[in-house]
């Protein structure tokens, strides 16, 4: 049995189960990475893709079109990230703060909406809801191994793969970026240049609303099909951790989102057997972000100890 296990660890399903299940932390990565460019931290990711999921499947569900409830929950992750800006900016509380705040609450407030819309507790199964496709690419389908990673993938994970582009372009090859990261590492003087500090914060939060409200939604209206209380499962703190991990490095935050997703795809895969017990099986990726994120800090603190980067 456990020759077995270990075998499926080296398929294509086990190669595509990683690639899909890698979409909702790269997007919700590169929305901590993106709010963080501006001097901002925004650990409200994980409440974000829970809204947002709700809202996406509501919103297919209210509108029989899967693309509007989509916007709807695209419009209800920049509102959520424009709330954790008022307070932060207007009205003066720790963003860190607000964060918490929100993930406290969040999947009981949802539980709360669906209930109150759907009539539903906990779950949106039994709502005939139109979800979002996959697609598969002509010419490419046919290619061996490469046509099975690139083509049938779910809508939103294509989307996921340009954004990732895009937003290294924006990032490191723009203006605007070059801004946007000034603001990061020296916000007096990012003002004294003459950039305006707290629009670029703004933008940068309604970024990580759009990205991380992506990543809730592909949950919903792509991978599971459905809203569940706990659906998110802490894929937006995995986003956080690798945002951390990287440390302002974009290559580094991609690599450790795709290791996270791999041991995602391990737990998975051992959850089928019944060697190991399965509540013990399901820690195996928040182990692996404790590890990884253990050994990030261990190895920051030498180099500045030896004097290789400079105390942030």
């Amino acid at each position: 049995m456990l020759k077995t296990i270990f075998e499926s660890l080296f398929t294509m399903k086990f190669l595509l189960s990683i690639v899909r299940l890698s979409t909702p932390i790269l997007l919700a990565s590169i929305a901590a990475f993106i709010s963080s460019s501006t001097g901002i931290v925004n650990i409200a990711i994980e409440s974000i893709m829970t809204f947002s999921a709700l809202a996406g499947i509501l919103g297919s569900y209210i509108t029989q079109n899967a693309y509007l409830g989509c916007l709807i929950g695209l419009l209800i992750g920049i509102l959520t990230a424009l709330l954790i800006a008022f307070f932060s900016m207007k009205m003066g509380a720790d963003a860190i703060f607000v964060g918490i705040a929100l993930n406290t609450f969040a999947d009981s407030l949802a539980i709360f909406f669906l209930y109150q819309i759907a009539g539903e507790k906990g779950t949106s199964a039994s709502l005939m809801t139109p979800i979002l496709p996959a697609v598969d690419i002509p010419g490419i389908s046919s290619i061996p191994i490469l046509g099975e990673i690139i083509s049938g993938q779910y809508l939103l994970t294509y989307l996921c793969w340009i954004i990732l582009i895009v937003l290294y372009i924006l990032v490191y090859k723009t203006p605007l970026g070059m801004r946007m990261r000034a603001c990061g590492l020296n916000a007096d003087a990012a003002k004294t240049a003459g950039i305006n500090v707290q629009v670029l914060q703004v933008l940068s939060l309604i970024l990580s609303g759009f990205f991380a409200a992506l990543g809730g939604m592909y949950l919903s209206l792509n991978y599971l099909k459905i809203f569940s209380k706990g659906m998110v499962a802490g894929q937006g703190w995995m986003g956080i951790a690798a945002n951390g991990i990287a440390n302002g490095n974009y290559g580094a935050l991609l690599i450790s989102s795709l290791i996270f997703a791999a041991f995602r795809a391990v737990s998975i895969v051992f959850n089928t057997s019944t060697i190991f017990p399965t509540d013990l099986v399901g820690t195996i990726p928040y182990f692996a972000v404790f590890v990884f994120v253990t050994a990030a800090s261990i190895i920051n603190y030498y180099r500045i100890k030896h004097g290789k980067v400079e105390e942030q």
